[in-house]
């Protein structure tokens, strides 16, 4: 896919307001002390003939003080993050956390282990604005390390 039409389809993005519930181990990291929302935004098709097997969902992240998420997980898709309030540190593959602040954006690539969401902040919680560009059929989140199942 040519990548100015990934960036056409992250700016159309961008600009939208609404909410979703994204990963599936969202629930289980939901607790009094330590809790991470997830919120739909908007889901739609993309338009574009060329990028007529994608769609992008948008989904507002919410961290509470403290909350922290490090169930290992990749997504099959482009992910762009904008942090709409606080400080979140992430991390990849890598283990190493990145801090972001109000008003920055990170990206994850296809398929990256993702190993780290945290809110650094004891006191102020913080929301992040997550668009993923998806590929019709592949799924938006994977667990690093599936149960297995017998």
């Amino acid at each position: 896919m040519p990548p100015y039409k990934l960036l056409v389809a992250f700016l159309f993005a961008g600009g939208l307001t609404t909410a979703y519930a994204q990963h599936d181990h969202a629930e289980k990291n939901t607790t009094a002390e330590s809790s991470i929302k997830f919120d739909l935004v908007l889901r739609q098709a993309l338009s574009d003939p060329e990028l007529a097997d994608y769609k992008m969902e948008s989904v507002v992240m919410t961290l509470a003080p403290g909350a922290v998420d490090t169930v290992s997980h990749r997504h099959d898709c482009e992910l762009f993050g904008y942090v709409m309030e606080g400080d979140v540190q992430i991390a990849l593959v890598t283990k190493v956390p990145t801090t972001f602040s109000t008003g920055q954006m990170f990206y994850e690539k296809r398929n990256i282990l993702h190993t780290l969401a945290k809110n650094p902040s004891a006191e102020k919680g913080a929301r992040v604005l997550l668009i993923f560009i998806i590929k019709n059929g592949r799924a938006g989140y994977t667990p690093a390390y599936p149960s297995k199942t017998h």
